[in-house]
């Protein structure tokens, strides 16, 4: 009787039910690229897949600010219509900025492969770089807007549609021999996610006929806050998160690189297929809450539970099976990726256990609260540049430190702000 008392709330926790849907979509479509990892690393050298994951970061660093953060905004307007000129604002906003982009690449584009020490064979990813950023801030946009409409599903199938089509191209481009199957796999993952995504959108009522130049005006005056406060801080904590990669291509080797990508790759795994879903459904379900001024704790404490479980299991897997893990599944020239992860496995379960609860300062208007944070996060990756001339386990282990280091004052700062929340509501309640 006990356990049926302590299991009934949560079956019918509409938190539990939106965040599982987008779990289990988002871990069947995660599926697909985790599943042929093993044939595209025995057929593409650890220096391809360096090359690889600098277009990767390069593209997370920049569609950061492609839309000047407007897209964050959609889920908060009250009435449909503004929330439609908003995600046009962005649409707006991301074609001028990747346009922008491209001229430069195709004027400086030699002199960017001799920056990020890439041979000339490798151009290609630097060409692609607008587009991947055009596409994925586009269906960022869209995924907003779904999310507004409570349209999990839609949002957990477009994940599955991306990754299927990803996969699906990048393995028929392997046995083929195309020398750069995975970035136009990459590219057409993309254009799938944003087809679905506005089809999607468009049966929920995203409808461009409510557009008008007044109303654009308008929401751009706003939700000003967003690119004022929170563009450029986004950008330093993307380029916090992305740039240690393009550091150890430019510092050490693309082989290096490569190493470090698996690496990432499979310790991100819990961060890619629940933080991110539980994210964006704490976002609309926490800024309802908000408004109703209802307590957060439930939520968050069912959340916390979860991802603290997670967490300690990965850690033990990793220091325990670490190197024959790696080693099994993608073959023996990826045992040093399994080293490096019983170091870099530490900052990756705390970026996981942030990570998810990343929506409470939007949801609470603290903005400007983690902006500076973000900062903070910012200049002390930046740091790493100090280290350059270290040896790379010596380099991974100082970044591992700064991570641990960030990553425990924005746990401090938020439980604060829930703190603060929660004792005016019971003081509320007092009067």
């Amino acid at each position: 009787m006990r356990s049926k008392e302590i299991l009934s709330p949560l079956k019918s926790s509409e938190l539990l039910r939106n965040t599982s849907m987008l779990i289990s979509g988002t871990a069947l479509a995660q599926l697909i690229p985790i599943l042929i990892q093993p044939i595209l690393r025995r057929y593409y050298s650890p220096e391809i897949f360096g090359a690889y994951s600098v277009y990767i970061s390069l593209v997370g660093i920049l569609s950061i600010v492609s839309s000047l953060k407007y897209e964050l905004a959609i889920v908060l307007p009250r009435n449909d219509r503004m929330a439609i000129n908003l995600f046009f604002l962005t649409l707006l906003v991301n074609l001028s900025f990747s346009g922008l982009l491209l001229i430069v690449i195709v004027i400086w584009v030699d002199k960017l492969l001799i920056f990020f020490n890439l041979s000339g064979s490798m151009r290609i990813y630097l060409y692609f770089v607008p587009v991947g950023i055009f596409f994925y801030s586009l269906y960022q946009s869209i995924n907003y807007w779904l999310i507004r409409k409570k349209e999990f599903f839609a949002v957990s199938l477009n994940k599955f549609y991306r990754r299927g089509a990803e996969g699906l191209f990048q393995l028929i481009f392997k046995y083929v021999k195309l020398a750069h199957g995975i970035i136009l796999g990459d590219i057409i993952g993309h254009m799938a996610n944003t087809l679905t995504g506005f089809w999607q959108g468009s049966k929920s009522g995203l409808n461009f006929s409510l557009v008008s130049l007044s109303k654009l005006r308008y929401v751009a005056g706003r939700y000003s806050e967003f690119p004022k406060f929170n563009a450029i801080p986004s950008f330093m904590s993307a380029c916090s998160f992305l740039m240690p990669i393009i550091m150890i291509n430019k510092f050490f080797s693309s082989e290096y690189t490569g190493y470090f990508d698996l690496s990432k790759l499979l310790l991100s795994i819990p961060l890619a297929l629940i933080s991110s879903s539980v994210s964006n459904v704490l976002l609309q379900r926490m800024t309802d809450n908000f408004r109703s001024k209802i307590s957060l704790m439930k939520d968050i404490l069912m959340v916390l539970s979860i991802v603290l479980l997670i967490s300690v299991l990965e850690i033990l897997i990793i220091q325990l099976f670490g190197v024959r893990l790696f080693e099994f599944i993608f073959g023996d020239r990826w045992g040093y990726s399994g080293e490096i992860s019983k170091i870099l496995v530490w900052s990756y379960t705390l970026n996981f256990i942030v990570a998810s609860f990343s929506a409470a300062f939007i949801s609470l208007n603290k903005i400007k609260l983690l902006s500076i944070w973000q900062v903070i996060y910012f200049i002390s990756i930046m740091s790493l540049i100090l280290f350059r001339e270290h040896i790379f386990i010596d380099f991974i282990k100082v970044y591992v430190f700064i991570e641990i280091l960030c990553y425990m004052i924005y746990i401090i700062v938020l439980a604060r702000i829930i703190y603060i929340y929660e004792r005016s509501l019971i003081n509320r309640q007092d009067l």
